[in-house]
This record gives C-alpha cells, structure tokens and sequence, in this order.
C-alpha cells in the first residue's frame, strides 16, 4: 500500500473517531449528567459509551499521524513540534480515561465513597498535565494547518477554536467539550479520504 493510501486511510480514521467522540460525549451528557455516582457506573450503558469514548480517541490517534503527514513538509518545525505534543497528549488523556469502564465499576461496588472525592495530588496534576497537553497540541496543529494550507482553512480554524474549548469546558467540567473538535477532525479526516485535501498527495497517487 502506498504511503498515498495509508494517509486517506487515516483520513477515515480521524473522520470517525471524531464522529464517534462526538456520540460519546452527547450520549453522556444527555443519559448521564451531573454527577457519575456508583450506581451509574455499574450499569452496562454507562460500561458501553466509555469504551465508544476510548475507541474513538485511538482512531483519531492514528488519523493524527495522517493529519501530520499530509502536511509535515509545508508545516515545516512548528508543524513537527504540534504532532509530537498532540499524540503525547493523546496518549495521556487516553491511559486517563482507561480506568473508566474497567475500574469505575470495580471502584464503585467496592469504595463508592471514592467517587464523590475529587482528585488531588499527583492524580490532579496529571489529569490537568493530560489535557493541557492534549489542547495545545490540537491547537498548534490547527495554526500548522493554517500556515502550511494543505487541508481546508476552515477546518484548520475549528480545530483551533475545539481546542481551546476543550480545555475551557474540561477545567470547568462541563459536557460537550468535544463537539467543535470532532467536527473539525470530522472535516479534516473527510478532506483526506475523499481527496479533496493534501493535493500533493493526490497528484502522487494519480501518477
């Protein structure tokens, strides 16, 4: 398979794992808002949008290595440096959101007072670590996207704009943080699967 081919392919990644992180944070906001007590947790709905969740955030994290390579060379240093900070966060927020729909129950059942204390300590600092990591990256990538102009202006425009919501609505724990930035990975994944994007790339697999 062509390096052409494996870009578009992760082009439909990213499409769908932003469709699917968008359904993961809708469906939890309107079935489980406020407050995740332990008896929410040990339900199998609960168990089922968790692992959506986490599904989602490695299919964008392999369109993510798409996203960079459409563009690595017109994106040039800053391009370089929005990749390497947005997979590490991706991977941060991911070994962070693991524990859900695998621990949450066992925790739960067994010390449900747990669940109301918030986290502190070094759980508090990697959990703020995580996301800040997570946000810049996607933010530095939507202003390497701009500057190289290889994907849609646009969609380099509302990934910036779901970055900073995302950390926005992540500190204040409020729902739908992921909406905006799903639907620019949304549009970014559809510009590399369909062609319309990285025309470069394009041209190469016509040839």
């Amino acid at each position: 398979m062509s390096s052409s081919n494996l870009i578009r392919w992760s082009g439909l990644s990213a499409l769908v794992g932003g469709a699917l992180m968008i359904a993961s944070d809708v469906i939890n906001a309107v079935l489980f808002p406020g407050e995740q007590g332990s008896q929410v947790m040990l339900t199998s709905t609960w168990f089922i949008v968790q692992i959506l969740g986490l599904v989602a955030l490695v299919l964008i994290t392999l369109g993510l290595v798409g996203l960079y390579a459409c563009q690595a060379q017109q994106a040039g240093s800053l391009g370089l440096i929005a990749f390497v900070i947005a997979f590490a966060g991706m991977l941060m927020v991911f070994g962070l959101l693991w524990g859900a729909p695998f621990l949450g129950p066992l925790v739960a059942e067994q010390a449900p007072g747990l669940l109301s204390a918030g986290p502190s300590g070094a759980l508090a600092v990697g959990s703020i670590l995580s996301f800040v990591l997570f946000a810049l990256g996607w933010l530095l990538l939507g202003l390497a996207s701009l500057r190289a102009g290889t994907l849609p202006r646009g969609a380099a425009v509302l990934l910036i704009v779901g970055a900073l919501l995302s950390f926005v609505l992540t500190s204040l724990d409020l729902p739908l943080w992921s909406v905006v930035l799903g639907a620019a990975l949304i549009w970014m994944g559809y510009a590399l699967w369909s062609g319309t994007g990285a025309p470069a790339l394009v041209a190469e697999a016509a040839r």
